[in-house]
C-alpha cells in the first residue's frame, strides 16, 4: 500500500512539473511586450528584425566606353544573378562613400572605397525590399517596405530604428501595410519622406537631421501613395502619386494644389530646375514638361520606357527607365532645359556589358552621374 501510495504521490509530483515546465515554454513563445517609441531604438531591441551582415565583398571593376560621349564607364557594382536580389537606390556622398539598397530582405551595401569593396547589411526574412536612401551630413537613412526608418551613423557598422507605427497606434489591424518610397534631405537638419500606410498617403517631416521625425496632417487625406518628391524650399513641395496627379505646397507639406491629374496612368518621378520648370513622368512613357509651375503642361515623346528616374545637373535633366526588353542599346536620356532635345545618354558596343535596362535610380554629384539597374551600377562623367 505505502508503495502504492509512492508511485501515486510521485505521478501527482512528475505531472505538475511537467505543467509548470510546459506553462513556462509557453511564456518563453510569447513574444515580450513592445511599447512604440518616439524614439529611435537599437536595432536588436526592435521586434521581428533578423539583422545580418556581410563583410568584404569585393568587385573587380569593369571599365568600358560611352559611345554618346565618347567617356569610360566603370561597373562599380555587379550581380550576375540577380531573381529578387538588386539594387534599386543609390546614394553617394562623395566619390568614396556610397550605398545601394533593395530587396530582397531590406537589404543595403556599402563601400567606403569607390565600390572595390562592399559590405552588405539586410534586416529581414522575407522578400519586402527596400526603396530609397539617403545621407544628413554622414548618417546613413533607409527606408522602404518597412514601418521602420533605419539610420547609421558609422557607415553601417551600428544602425537604429524608428518604429512609424507611432503615428497609427489608434489601427489595431495585425497586419499594417507600410511603404516608403522617397527619403530626401533638403538640408542637413530638414528631410522628408514620403509613401504610404494601407494604401493611404505618407509624408514626414524632420528639422533635425533625422532624429525626430513628425507625420504632416495634410489635405491629402485620400489620396494614394506618394511616389516621388521635388524640395525647392523648406515649404515649397511638388510630389507625384500612383494615382496619377502631381500636388504643390508653399506651406511645408500641410496644404496642397493640384497641378495635373492623369487617372490612365501612374505617376513615379519628378525633377524641378527650379519653382517654374520641370518635368514629371511615370507608367506608360509619359514623360512631362511645365515652364509655368504646373499651370500647363506639354507631353513629351520618348523614344520607348517606363520613366522611372528624373534627376537635373545643371540645364540639363537625366530620366533612367524601366524596359521590358531583356537588351536594349540604352536606358538613360539626356533632356534640355526647354524639354525639347531628348537624346540617349549611354550607349554601348562591348557586348560583354548587358544593359538590363531594369532601372530605378539616378544620381548625380558634382560631374559624376551614378546609374543604378538590375545588374550594374554605372559611373561616368557628365559631359
Amino acid at each position: 500500500m505505502e508503495t502504492n501510495q509512492f508511485t501515486f504521490l510521485f505521478l501527482i509530483i512528475v505531472f505538475f512539473n511537467s505543467c509548470t515546465n510546459n506553462k513556462r515554454n509557453e511564456n518563453d513563445l510569447m513574444p515580450e511586450e513592445y511599447q512604440v517609441s518616439k524614439n529611435f531604438i537599437p536595432i536588436n531591441q526592435a521586434p521581428e528584425i533578423r539583422y545580418n551582415t556581410f563583410d568584404n565583398i569585393i568587385q573587380d571593376q569593369h571599365k568600358f566606353t560611352n559611345i554618346t560621349s565618347n567617356r569610360e564607364v566603370s561597373i562599380l557594382h555587379h550581380l550576375d544573378e540577380t531573381g529578387f536580389h538588386f539594387y534599386s537606390g543609390v546614394k553617394f556622398m562623395d566619390n568614396n562613400i556610397g550605398v545601394i539598397v533593395g530587396g530582397t530582405r531590406l537589404r543595403a551595401r556599402i563601400t567606403q572605397n569607390g565600390g572595390k569593396n562592399w559590405r552588405e547589411v539586410s534586416f529581414s526574412r522575407f522578400s519586402n525590399s527596400f526603396q530609397s536612401v539617403d545621407f544628413s551630413g554622414n548618417t546613413i537613412f533607409i527606408v522602404g517596405s518597412s514601418n521602420y526608418i533605419y539610420k547609421s551613423e558609422d557607415l553601417g557598422k551600428n544602425w537604429s530604428v524608428f518604429d512609424t507605427q507611432y503615428f497609427f497606434q489608434e489601427d489595431h489591424s495585425r497586419y499594417q501595410k507600410f511603404k516608403f518610397y522617397k527619403i530626401r534631405f533638403f538640408t542637413e537638419k530638414i528631410g522628408f519622406i514620403v509613401g504610404e500606410h494601407q494604401s493611404r498617403s505618407v509624408i514626414l517631416k524632420t528639422i533635425d537631421g533625422g532624429d525626430n521625425w513628425e507625420m504632416i496632417k495634410s489635405n491629402l487625406k485620400n489620396e494614394k501613395g506618394i511616389s516621388d518628391l521635388a524640395i525647392l524650399s523648406s515649404d515649397e513641395i511638388i510630389i507625384t502619386t500612383l494615382s496619377g496627379k502631381c500636388y504643390k505646397s508653399i506651406d511645408g507639406g500641410i496644404n496642397w494644389e493640384l497641378l495635373y491629374s492623369n487617372k490612365n496612368s501612374s505617376l513615379s518621378s519628378i525633377a524641378f530646375f527650379n519653382s517654374r520648370i520641370g518635368f514629371i513622368g511615370g507608367l506608360d512613357g509619359i514623360l512631362l514638361y511645365t515652364n509655368d509651375s504646373g499651370k500647363t503642361w506639354r507631353n513629351i515623346s520618348m523614344p520607348y520606357g517606363e520613366i522611372s528616374d528624373i534627376v537635373i545637373h545643371e540645364n540639363s535633366a537625366f530620366i533612367t527607365t524601366s524596359l521590358t526588353f531583356e537588351e536594349d542599346k540604352s536606358f538613360v536620356f539626356r533632356i534640355d532645359e526647354e524639354g525639347k532635345s531628348i537624346k540617349p545618354f549611354l550607349t554601348k558596343e562591348d557586348r560583354s556589358v548587358v544593359f538590363k535596362s531594369e532601372s530605378y535610380n539616378i544620381q548625380i554629384l558634382n560631374d559624376h552621374i551614378y546609374i543604378l539597374d538590375r545588374n550594374n551600377l554605372y559611373l561616368t562623367v557628365i559631359d
